[in-house]
């Protein structure tokens, strides 16, 4: 992963397998292919590009590479299964192409200049849709690349809003979507006030903001930063005018620890471990590929929302990249976000008071169950849901549809929340030690909450904040269990910062940890809820819970 600086200590790494395999930490930013020119240029070996200020010429003509998008309309053409895309195609014949709806990229910078991407974002530049937060950097000046390794918001911004039928590259989900571009992420930059800044910027004009960023995925848990939580929270609450500003997120590469055969897949990392995307206002996108099934690096959580197209060890996204040129390697789910992004906005444009909760309930039940198969697929309340996927892919133009018809549930205002409901702080059983047991799915300890006086009919969001000491807290498994029966896999048996020593204490320790779910979306909250906690590793480590909470958002 290409390494991003928040705060000392901790890295914050864009999402993508081509720079994932480089390690958070170390490494470039993956191929690139096409030409330069557009009045772009590079040298040196990692520094520094220089632009030309001289825009492209304005085209029309078929764009040479949208037959290689199989995520726009895969009919085989990358050795994948017909139909396992986006269905794209299929909204833009309805009409929707994403007119009149701003999508942010927040990232380590875009080149705007580019010929497949200029068009969409000086359809912004009026309304000043841009911030270079590069120290230095003269005001007003476009966040362009500058370091030859800042190439990741340029194929991130393609794979949302690549310019259609301009003979240049490919397409973008939503062509027509303007494009605003913050790099909080540029090399220097990264602060958490820079980020949390991008996250509220212009928050009126622009709808959606794409974070193709996260934590290190090694299996520690990483906190979000209060001022990232006060960002989203504001966003919800206030952006485009109360109706709340959309963020999404990737849930993360670490279901396989990839650099070290030793430990393949030993990390398994599940994405409510990652602070950034267990919140009720961020939309969690996992990842599958060209045969709609979840790549090697893919992370299961209660948290993840749907999944977007993106690689597998054979077949990469196309999109943009800097210097002019394309690329058909883009990768994990920094490419599956931004597939989403590009759906919100043509739902956006169908419908443009939908507010932040409608758009999450109708991603829900408008994405398509891939991988039909897969075990882990259960019904809940009319929605199939599973921790790999979610509620499944998702379908640009059933959403789209079903957006156009939809009545809003309101925004945050509207939203109704039954809790906390608090165990512990001394108070009952507590503490309680913690079974040891390695048969799959032991139950272990078990408390309960009775939340029969809860009126919401239709939960949208679960919060569980969690409490325990333990030598290696990557050895438990924690369940929540709803009064219907409907479990929530939060966290499982995992390793930990295997750079290091594998036995290492690396898990971080769960203290009021907030594990987010959505597997319950649509349930009635009334009646006993449980979480049960056991020790998956049976050593002489011997666990106790301290206390948990649950809170519940809906209607």
């Amino acid at each position: 992963m290409k390494p991003f600086l928040p705060r000392p200590g901790r890295a914050l790494c864009s999402l993508g397998i081509s720079v994932f395999l480089a390690a958070c930490g170390g490494g470039g930013g993956g191929g690139s292919s096409g030409g330069s020119g557009g009045g772009s240029g590079g040298s040196g070996s990692d520094c520094c590009y220089a632009y030309s200020g001289i825009l492209p010429p304005a085209q029309t003509g078929t764009d040479p590479l949208l037959a290689q998008q199989w995520h726009l309309k895969n009919i085989g053409q990358s050795g994948g299964t017909p139909g396992e895309d986006l269905r794209a195609v299929d909204a833009w014949a309805l009409g929707f192409k994403g007119d009149g709806v701003r999508v942010a990229v927040v990232d380590d910078s875009i080149e705007t200049v580019h010929e497949d991407l200029w068009q969409n974002f000086a359809s912004s530049l009026a309304a000043g849709a841009f911030f270079n937060y590069r120290p230095g950097a003269a005001p007003g000046t476009q966040p362009l690349p500058y370091y030859l390794d800042e190439d990741h918001g340029t194929s991130v911004a393609g794979i949302i809003t690549a310019r259609d039928d301009n003979a240049a590259g490919g397409a973008g989900v939503a062509p027509h979507a303007q494009l605003a571009a913050y790099n909080p992420l540029a090399h220097g930059a990264n602060s958490n006030a820079d980020i949390a800044d991008a996250l509220r910027r212009d928050g009126t004009a622009t709808a959606i903001y794409n974070n193709s960023w996260g934590s290190p995925d090694n299996g520690v848990l990483n906190p979000a930063e209060q001022s990232f939580i006060d960002a989203i929270e504001g966003g919800i609450a206030g952006g485009r005018g109360g109706k709340g500003s959309i963020y999404v997120f990737p849930a993360g590469n670490g279901g396989c620890y990839l650099r070290n055969p030793d430990h393949t897949c030993a990390y398994n990392e599940n994405s409510n471990l990652d602070g950034y995307v267990n919140k009720r206002g961020v939309i969690a996108v996992c990842a599958v590929d060209e045969n709609g099934r979840a790549p090697v690096y893919a992370e299961p959580g209660a948290n993840i929302l749907v999944c977007g197209p993106s690689s597998n060890e054979r077949s990469g996204i196309t999109t943009t990249t800097t210097r002019n040129g394309y690329r058909s390697d883009f990768s994990g789910t920094s490419a599956a976000t931004p597939m989403v992004s590009g759906v919100v906005a043509l739902m956006l444009q169908a419908n443009p008071n939908l507010t932040w909760r409608d758009v999450r309930l109708i991603l829900a039940r408008s994405a398509r169950r891939n991988d039909a198969g897969d075990s882990g697929w259960s019904t809940n309340f009319g929605l199939h849901f599973n921790p790999k996927y979610g509620f499944g892919t998702a379908d640009a133009a059933a959403a789209a549809n079903l957006a156009r018809i939809w009545t809003s549930v309101g925004g945050t205002t509207a939203l109704q929340k039954c809790g906390p409901y608090v165990r512990g702080s001394g108070a009952g059983p507590f503490p309680i030690d913690i079974p040891q047991s390695s048969v799959p799915n032991a139950s272990g300890a078990i408390d309960s909450v009775d939340a029969s006086a809860c009126t919401l009919t239709s939960i949208e969001f679960v919060e569980v904040r969690f409490t325990a000491t333990h030598s290696y807290s990557g050895d438990l498994r924690i369940e929540l269990v709803s009064p219907n029966g409907l479990r929530s896999l939060l966290a499982d048996k995992r390793l930990c910062n295997l750079d290091g020593d594998a036995y290492a204490d690396d898990c971080g320790s769960y203290s009021q940890w907030p594990f987010g779910s959505v597997r319950h979306m649509d349930e009635p909250a009334a009646g006993t809820w449980q979480l049960r906690v056991v020790d998956a590793s049976p050593d002489s480590d011997q666990g106790r819970w301290n206390s948990w909470q649950l809170t519940l958002w809906g209607r």
